[in-house]
């Protein structure tokens, strides 16, 4: 009988997992990204806390700036012109903020792959605006300025405990095995 139960527990988790990946929405507000998309990257100087929280700050500054005029771009294009037209802006904003010179560049940025929900994104060359704290050896923080949608992050701070993942099929099956 536990052997039946089990098996039928596996089956079901199976079938609804199937059915949320063949029916997932592919559009930005569902956790999509779209083709034509522009991303944008801040990479922090180091993994230390205090530069992990000069990033956050840099983020959110230049955050501010570009909703101003992100949100006004038609088409792409529009948001590459304006991109470019405020490279210097941003620049400053950023290196004011951070206390010290922030590198930006607008090019193409190698990705790895993420995963977001039930979507997994490949790793890829992506039309990226990059904004590099000191060497840019830590983590970083990204999300779309074109179209504006941005991801929450998960965020672990290094003395925190990292979630436990537990398959719920090998705890019953550990329960009914005792």
């Amino acid at each position: 009988m536990k052997t039946m139960v089990l098996i039928l527990y596996v089956y079901t988790l199976s079938a609804a997992a199937a059915f949320m990946l063949y029916f997932a929405p592919e559009n930005p507000e569902a956790g999509g990204i779209p083709e034509e998309a522009i991303r944008i990257r801040v990479i922090a100087h180091d993994n230390s806390r205090a530069e992990q929280n000069k990033k956050e700050r840099v983020h959110q500054a230049v955050a501010g700036q570009i909703n101003e005029w992100a949100s006004s771009a038609g088409s792409i294009e529009e948001a590459r012109l304006l991109i470019k037209e405020n490279i210097p802006a941003l620049k400053k904003i950023a290196s004011e903020t951070a206390g010290e010179n922030v590198h930006v560049l607008f090019g193409t940025e190698a990705f790895p792959v993420k995963q977001y929900g039930r979507y997994l994104y490949p790793p890829n060359e992506y039309e990226t605006l990059v904004m590099t704290i000191g060497d840019g050896d830590g983590d970083n923080w990204w999300c779309l300025l074109y179209p504006s949608f941005c991801f929450p992050e998960e965020q672990f701070e290094k003395d925190e405990k990292k979630p436990e993942y537990k398959w719920a099929v090998v705890e019953l099956w550990g329960e009914w095995q005792n």
